[in-house]
């Protein structure tokens, strides 16, 4: 049981124009006396029920109306109010296994009414009430009073009074807990707590990384700015705290500038609290505690390091932390509330909130993502990339901050494909605050040709004065992948480039020692990631003399290939399907479709491991062919020529495929069977040939 602000004992003061908080923290000593005096009541208390439990008793040994109510609240950390186990009760009454088999309060109040819908038509006087109840009673074998006390057994009133920890905590313990407590009520009610930051004393501190921290840069006195914004980028996003970074105009830059080394030395981090974002106070409140202490706990470890007898900075912040204070709101007022890293010696465990990262590490992956569209992004994405369906590029999650002329901007993505790199920002609509923001750091931006937006429909009004200074993506309720690479074949088509860097005397030469170059490798090879790109860089290495075939072909779902590869194995193929077909009918007739491709699989390596989509394709090739399909699950190979094909003289079986009775009596052909087939090799492949995701 947490207690609000409003609860705290807490002054204010008017400095200026400004109102300032200052709360009531216990120091070292203070009441506990007092403190000591409430625990032992607890002690005494230990396994009775709240009826017993005095409140204006345990307010009279603290003395102040509100400390007490919050000190209570704090003792909840190590005592609770636990209802009585059902059938310990039960059996400690002596009642029966009937009684037993009801399992709770609620069952019995349930039998309870059924029995007086049964025997008393659903109503009871108060003269049948001691009747009734003696009778309901009697067969649970338990007394009126029992039952009584049965029936209110999960009323908070009969609740015990237990310690969930093994021993009692201390007087000490008691007052550190209330103190962060206290710290955490005003950052639950906080619209923003603002750090400035000295980078070069921040990256001096020897601070212990945590596994999930592994991946970050060391901070050593030479590593910059940039090293230090990935660390409290990274501290921000593990536990899911909204934030800004700016700096102070200590150098200048463009705004096309990466952070480095050479960066301003003082940041101004904005940590946005529960005032300036959706979700629930409470949850997001103490995330934004935590991440607090960590950042103070830096300002005392530098202070830790001081020479004795130093004198402290402003606000007894020192080092890398320069100066804290927190914007609080309560009874519809805005309030400063000074954050001052001597507070970490009044809270339990400083040690653990340095380490909260490394708690935070086992959490889902869901906190390193600002919202739940940017980790469905994110995911989609990937899956996509996995099927090549993402025209060539990778996906980075928050890459480099950017410089600008008056602050820092963090893009959500970055998108890379050989030396372009496009930045991508997911713009949310939480409040107009947010927007607002937003829109003065894209206005910055304006001219840059490397930075796509992804905006909600929703929010399209409200950003309509970037429209036209950016590439941007409109999504509704999930970012589509499709749109998103529409746009970025739209503005960043780079295809002209990649054709010049096609060397066509060395593809064909790849593709005459192989004979068959795989889609697949064709693209890459061609510098290409879709097929329409493949077939129009093709053309490039295919070649055809006057009057004759192509000495390298390119066919959509098969790649590039010779003809006299392609005339191998065709010859190869059909000899060995005659073969097969008169084998199985004894004349000319039909194989099923997955027999031919295991066929047409062996018969050359170059197609061990291609799949029936690459086979079907080859199929769709060969005039003497025709695939019929008498349903989805039920397709045949007819050969429907034999008059060209030699008989392979090494096999034994060609007899059979070369007898006259096949020849001399022609089978009669169907009307689909005598339909005009295209005789050149160069035929497109057939309408049942599947392509893959990078087709588009």
């Amino acid at each position: 049981m947490r207690f609000s602000l409003q609860d705290i004992r807490k002054s204010v003061q008017r400095r200026g124009g400004t109102l300032t908080v200052s709360l009531h923290f216990l120091r070292s000593g203070e009441l506990q006396d007092e403190i000591m005096c409430l625990l032992m009541y607890y002690e005494r208390q230990l396994g009775e029920s709240q009826r017993t439990y005095s409140l204006d008793e345990a307010r009279a040994i603290i003395g102040e109306y509100r400390m007490a109510h919050c000190l209570m609240a704090t003792l909840s950390h190590w005592y609770s109010w636990q209802p009585r186990s059902w059938d310990a009760v039960v059996r400690e009454l002596g009642g029966n296994e009937q009684l037993l088999t009801l399992t709770s309060p609620v069952q019995l109040r349930l039998a309870l009414y059924t029995f007086v819908q049964e025997h008393y038509a659903g109503f009871l006087s108060a003269q049948q009430r001691s009747t009734a109840l003696a009778l309901f009673a009697e067969q649970y074998n338990v007394s009126v009073s029992d039952l009584e006390y049965l029936l209110a057994l999960d009323s908070e009133e009969e609740t015990l009074l237990t310690r969930v920890v093994e021993s009692s905590p201390t007087p000490e313990e008691v007052a550190a807990l209330y103190n962060q407590w206290v710290f955490e009520a005003a950052l639950f009610n906080a619209s923003y707590v603002h750090f400035v930051i000295d980078c070069t004393a921040f990256s001096k501190l020897a601070v212990p990384r945590a596994p999930a921290e592994a991946a970050l840069p060391i901070l050593t006195p030479n590593a910059g700015a940039g090293a230090v914004i990935k660390r409290l980028c990274f501290m921000a996003r593990k536990l899911g705290v909204y934030y800004d970074l700016e700096y102070e105009n200590a150098v200048t830059t463009t705004a096309k500038t990466a952070v480095t080394g050479n960066a301003p030395l003082l940041l101004h981090l904005t940590l946005y609290g529960p005032q300036e974002v959706t979700g629930t106070p409470q949850q997001y409140g103490l995330r934004l505690a935590r991440l607090c202490r960590m950042l103070l706990g830096y300002a005392g470890a530098s202070s830790g390091a001081r020479e004795s007898g130093s004198k402290p900075k402003k606000a007894n912040l020192s080092g890398a932390i320069i100066e804290a204070e927190a914007r609080v709101h309560f009874l519809q007022r805005a309030y400063l509330f000074a954050l001052d890293a001597r507070l970490l010696q009044l809270f339990p465990g400083a040690e653990e909130a340095r380490h909260t990262v490394r708690e935070t590490g086992s959490e889902s992956s869901s906190v390193l993502f600002d919202s739940s569209i940017e980790q469905l992004f994110s995911e989609g994405f990937s899956a996509l990339a996995r099927d090549h369906g993402v025209d060539g590029w990778s996906l980075e999650r928050e890459p480099e901050p950017l410089l600008l002329d008056k602050g820092i901007f963090i893009p959500d993505f970055a998108l890379t494909r050989l030396q372009r790199r496009i930045y991508v920002e997911i713009l949310g609509f939480w409040t107009p605050a947010y927007r607002e923001r937003k829109l003065q750091k894209l206005h910055q931006l304006r001219g840059r040709d490397d930075l796509l937006l992804v905006i909600p429909v929703d929010a399209r009004e409200a950003f309509a004065e970037i429209e036209q200074d950016f590439p941007i993506v409109y999504y509704k309720d999930q970012i589509s992948l499709a749109d998103l690479l529409h746009v970025l074949r739209q503005h960043y088509d780079d295809f002209a480039a990649r054709l010049a860097l096609i060397d066509p005397l060395q593809v064909r030469q790849t593709v005459q020692q192989r004979g068959l170059l795989p889609d697949a490798e064709c693209a890459t090879l061609l510098h290409c990631y879709r097929r329409t790109e493949v077939q129009q860089a093709a053309a490039l290495v295919c070649h055809k003399q006057p009057g004759s075939l192509p000495a390298i072909a390119y066919v959509a779902g098969l790649g590039l290939y010779t003809h006299s590869w392609f005339q191998t194995l065709t010859q190869t193929f059909l000899t060995r399907l005659a073969i097969a077909i008169a084998q199985q009918t004894g004349q000319t007739g039909s194989l099923p479709l997955s027999s031919a491709l295991t066929l047409l699989r062996s018969s050359d390596p170059a197609l061990q491991s291609s799949a029936d989509a690459t086979l079907e394709t080859i199929l769709g090739l060969c005039p003497e062919l025709q695939v019929q399909h008498a349903s989805i699950f039920d397709a045949t190979v007819t050969l429907t020529s034999e008059k060209d094909i030699v008989p392979l003289p090494v096999l034994e079986e060609s007899e059979p495929a070369t007898t006259p009775e096949p020849a001399a009596t022609p089978r009669k052909s169907s009307s689909r069977e005598r339909r005009s087939t295209p005789k050149k090799r160069s035929t497109p492949p057939s309408e049942v040939v599947q392509g893959d995701l990078w087709n588009v």
